[in-house]
């Protein structure tokens, strides 16, 4: 029995490790902790719980996928799919949550992994303030509220040790920030730029805000040190409708579009050291989208803009070595809710 014990606490310590690196699945997540030894002493559940995990990791270590969330969806169901690395992908059905009673309870929503858990937040018309998380196959409401309304044009990022989420730039000023830890909701410090269609990514494990497309914050970058908003150096353009997302020492930012030029782009650009580098280039545009990294792998899925490519990047620590379209999709997503699982997830 100690044998066993000692087992499930290394493959719970290598799932931790996948995490760390990229590979976070809500699917081996939220069943870790399900069961605690004072619940359950006998040899047999021990037994079932160490090939539970053993299989698990294995399926994430050969399997990459990505659930993408569509937005469209019946009053009781949200139409989805899994992607896999190779391009192809499987639909996928979410159940809505029983208070749902509109067509839109995804529509203009955000979202964020706390913990291996997908939490969804705010929303269109009765749904400003709702956070709801993802159980299973179902989207549970929870009791908790935000203070504030966001929707696409706002931005979330997770913490670094995956405990909680920062949720940004509310509809009214687009400044406004609060943190969830998966139970309550706490106030934080506004920004002193609007960051309105921008986003938020880590970087030396701290949130950075780039970009507005409100003329006060057109090129403005400020990283939230706990405390308060500290400015860093200003993006090369009006940038806005972008992605972004950190990656070793520094950060990416990928597509959007520029104000000043008044053009789509396609430049994946890089800080690092204080400075801005252009690093790859993708093959669509991309408005409104959402990126992923699993690995060295980036995965951005296409929010606004035609054609709606899914578009897998790979990154070699100091450029994007290859980019190719691997699938669209159809219709508007708006920041589509992304988040990798095992390619089984919801079959």
């Amino acid at each position: 029995m100690n044998k066993l014990k000692g087992l499930s606490l290394i493959l719970k310590i290598a799932v931790a490790l996948l995490t760390i690196h990229g590979i976070v699945t809500p699917l081996i997540l939220s069943k870790m902790g399900t069961r605690s030894d004072s619940q359950d002493n006998s040899t047999d559940a021990e037994a079932s719980d160490v090939l539970r995990l053993q299989k698990e990791i294995e399926e994430l270590k050969n399997s990459r996928s990505l659930m993408v969330l569509s937005g469209y969806e019946s009053q009781t169901e949200i139409l989805s799919y899994v992607v896999k690395p190779d391009g192809s992908k499987s639909s996928r059905t979410i159940k809505m949550p029983p208070s749902s009673h509109t067509y839109h309870y995804l529509y203009h929503s955000i979202s964020a992994l706390i913990r291996g858990k997908v939490y969804i937040f705010s929303g269109y018309q009765d749904y400003e303030f709702r956070i709801s998380m993802i159980n299973g196959c179902e989207i549970e409401e929870l009791d908790v509220k935000l203070n504030n309304w966001y929707y696409y044009s706002s931005a979330t990022v997770t913490a670094a040790d995956q405990q909680s989420a920062l949720i940004c730039f509310s509809y009214d000023e687009y400044k406004n920030c609060e943190e969830f830890d998966g139970s309550a909701v706490s106030i934080k410090p506004a920004t002193k730029y609007s960051h309105r269609s921008s986003c938020l990514a880590l970087y030396f494990d701290q949130p950075v805000g780039i970009g507005s497309s409100l003329s006060d914050g057109y090129k403005k970058v400020e990283k939230f040190d706990g405390g308060s908003w500290i400015e860093l150096p200003d993006f090369p353009k009006a940038i806005s409708f972008h992605s972004c997302i950190g990656v070793y020492d520094g950060f990416l930012l990928l597509g959007g579009y520029y104000s000043d030029d008044r053009e789509d782009s396609k430049d994946v650009y890089l800080f690092r050291d204080s400075k801005w580098t252009v690093v790859g280039q993708l093959n669509e545009f991309h408005r409104f989208s959402s990126a992923a990294r699993i690995g060295n792998t980036i995965y951005l899925v296409s929010g606004s803009k035609e054609p709606n490519a899914v578009e897998k990047l790979e990154w070699d620590s100091e450029k994007i070595s290859s980019a190719k379209v691997i699938n669209n999709h159809s219709g508007i997503f708006f920041r589509p809710i992304i988040f990798p699982v095992a390619e089984c997830f919801c079959a």
